[in-house]
């Protein structure tokens, strides 16, 4: 039978239905066969609050197949025609349940992120599993609204037959840390954004900034009371909490979130985006399966950030959304609720600059070809070269790092409120500051597409006794036009174990700092080059480091470091590139 090939009117607007409603308008040639009405009603939570629940229902007794969704936003949207997006499901035989998280959109009690969602989801689904009406259910949500689904997905009852997730990723720690430093640009906009309690919540008044000024007050750990009027009490957890190792990580709700997967018996789709800051936690969960769910899940990535915007923005794209997530979640949930046909496994990756999809066993793939280059001495002006053997002598390149003059994001994995700089983005043409290292390797002159982590490893000294080391590679291509593909940081502190303890750094002394980036599909074009940026910040997609030792967040003093990039032997710098088998 031809169908989901034609376009329905859109119902609400795309972009604010993506971000909080989860399930858009769907472009979809099955014909509506059923009328449908809409409900609402109070469901009692884990511990009796009563929440808002919302339903799209095909008339009439059924039982029905539903699509399960709960979310914390719009907590001022009006019952009823808000949710018109959700009509096509309910026309085509399957209902639709929206709830509002606890504390918001009318639901009783006070919302705290995360940590009701498990017994609150539950309870809904306990409610649904009673309901004569409904006879079967999937679970659904992209970001938050994934979360709510994640953290029941082990305990599901009988009538759940299958889970959609997209952008949300299983593992907080990774989420909110790299080496020490916090990803300020989605979760410390994200705190104020849903502080939860009434603050003086300030301004956004250039795109190009930070998204917050906020996010460079220090200590950083009174930030909330200090400038904001109120404390963020989770806020202030997490940014105190540096280290993998850390009990807060492993105990309690994070914890939970964490084993889940490997409990997992229902069949799942996984969905995450190569600029998304999810990304690394989302690809886990599916990592984590059981073999005998993989064996019928699916995953999907694509080329696109958060918003499923597609970066970088190339021209003659015509395969980037070919897989519409808006479409194959209906297609999805209508092959296994409606039709009742089991799921099979997938994986298909997006490869940027090839403009195609790729089918693969699994994803990231094992270790293989790799090629690497080595950075070199040798100057062009302002630029070094990447070199296929390391260089004879050894040499250190200088630069000085002022946190006071950070070097800002453009473009990054895990951004999220700069908008204007999140994903993959149009480089400063090389040397337009002074206190970043430029290496660049000879013109292409075949296509490379890398697959996989790429990884720097930087033989690196400072004057202190803790700093940062970031790393950004890019595609320089024949017109000069540079894009980035991937970033990376590392600090002094956790070099021996990225997921480990914080250590410590003898100033002066040469070490190699291995910095392993998130993975990508990404075909380089002949006659593009590959640039390297080698600098000490990448703020606000990270914190800024000061210069001194110990949490980021207490720290009240900066000072400039003297750095140092060694090269040559006996310290062969240098950055490996997966390649597709």
């Amino acid at each position: 039978m031809k169908r989901f090939i034609s376009l329905i009117l859109l119902l609400v607007p795309a972009a604010l239905s993506a971000q909080i409603f989860g399930l858009d308008p769907v472009p979809t040639s099955l014909p509506a066969s059923h009328l449908c009405i809409y409900k609402d009603t109070l469901v009692a939570g884990g511990d009796g609050h009563l929440l808002v629940t919302q339903m799209y229902m095909p008339e009439g007794d059924g039982p029905w197949p539903v699509v399960v969704y709960r979310t914390p936003y719009m907590n001022n949207a009006p019952l009823g025609d808000w949710m018109l997006g959700f009509k096509q499901y309910a026309e085509r035989g399957i209902g639709v349940i929206v709830q509002r998280c606890r504390g918001t959109g009318g639901s009783e009690g006070t919302f705290e992120p995360n940590v009701n969602e498990r017994a609150d989801g539950l309870a809904l689904l306990d409610w649904l599993q009673k309901a004569p009406w409904c006879k079967s259910i999937g679970l659904t949500g992209c970001s938050y609204m994934g979360l709510t689904s994640w953290i029941v997905a082990d305990a599901v009852p009988e009538k759940v037959k299958g889970i959609y997730l997209e952008h949300y990723g299983v593992d907080r720690h990774l989420s909110a840390y790299n080496s020490g430093l916090f990803r300020q640009d989605i979760l410390t906009a994200w705190a104020i954004d849903n502080a939860g309690v009434p603050i003086r919540k300030p301004e956004v008044t250039d795109s190009d900034k930070p998204y917050y000024d906020e996010m460079r007050y220090m200590p950083q750990r009174t930030m909330d009371e200090d400038l904001l009027g109120a404390q963020i009490p989770w806020y202030r957890d997490w940014i105190s909490h540096t280290d993998y190792p850390d009990p807060y990580w492993h105990t309690g709700f994070w914890a939970l979130l964490r084993s889940i997967p490997p409990k997992i018996q229902v069949p799942m789709t996984v969905v995450a985006g190569h600029f998304d800051h999810h990304m690394e936690g989302t690809i886990l969960g599916y990592e984590l399966l059981p073999e005998a769910t993989k064996a019928r899940s699916r995953l999907l990535v694509g080329g696109w950030n958060h918003g499923f915007e597609t970066t970088p923005k190339l021209d003659g794209l015509v395969h980037d959304h070919d897989i519409d997530i808006n479409l194959d979640t209906f297609e999805w949930f209508y092959s296994l609720l409606v039709e009742e046909k089991e799921p099979v496994h997938e994986v298909k990756v997006y490869d940027i600059g090839a403009d195609k999809w790729l089918s693969l066993p699994e994803w990231p793939s094992a270790a293989g070809n790799a090629r690497t280059f080595f950075l070199s001495s040798e100057a062009e002006g302002t630029v070094f070269g990447l070199k296929d053997l390391p260089s004879g002598k050894r040499k250190a390149l200088s630069y000085d790092y002022d946190p006071s003059n950070p070097v800002f994001s453009i473009g990054g994995e895990t951004l999220f409120n700069s908008n204007a700089r999140k994903g993959s983005q149009p480089q400063k043409p090389a040397g337009y500051r002074d206190d970043i290292l430029f290496f660049r390797s000879e013109p292409l002159t075949n296509p490379m597409t890398l697959s996989g982590m790429p990884k720097a490893v930087i033989w690196f000294s400072s004057d202190c006794e803790d700093t940062a080391v970031t790393v950004k590679i890019s595609e320089e291509k024949a017109d000069g036009t540079t894009l980035n593909i991937r970033t990376g940081i590392a600090t002094l502190a956790f070099r021996k174990a990225k997921l480990g303890h914080r250590g410590t750094y003898n100033p002066g002394e040469i070490v190699p700092v291995e910095i392993q980036m998130l993975p990508i599909v990404w075909e380089l074009q002949p006659g593009s080059r590959i640039r390297v940026d080698i600098s000490s910040s990448d703020f606000p997609q990270y914190s800024i480091h000061s210069n001194y030792p110990g949490v980021w967040s207490a720290q009240t003093a900066i000072r400039t470091a003297r750095q140092h990039v060694w090269t040559g032997k006996p310290y062969p710098s240098r950055i490996e590139l997966p390649l597709l088998p």
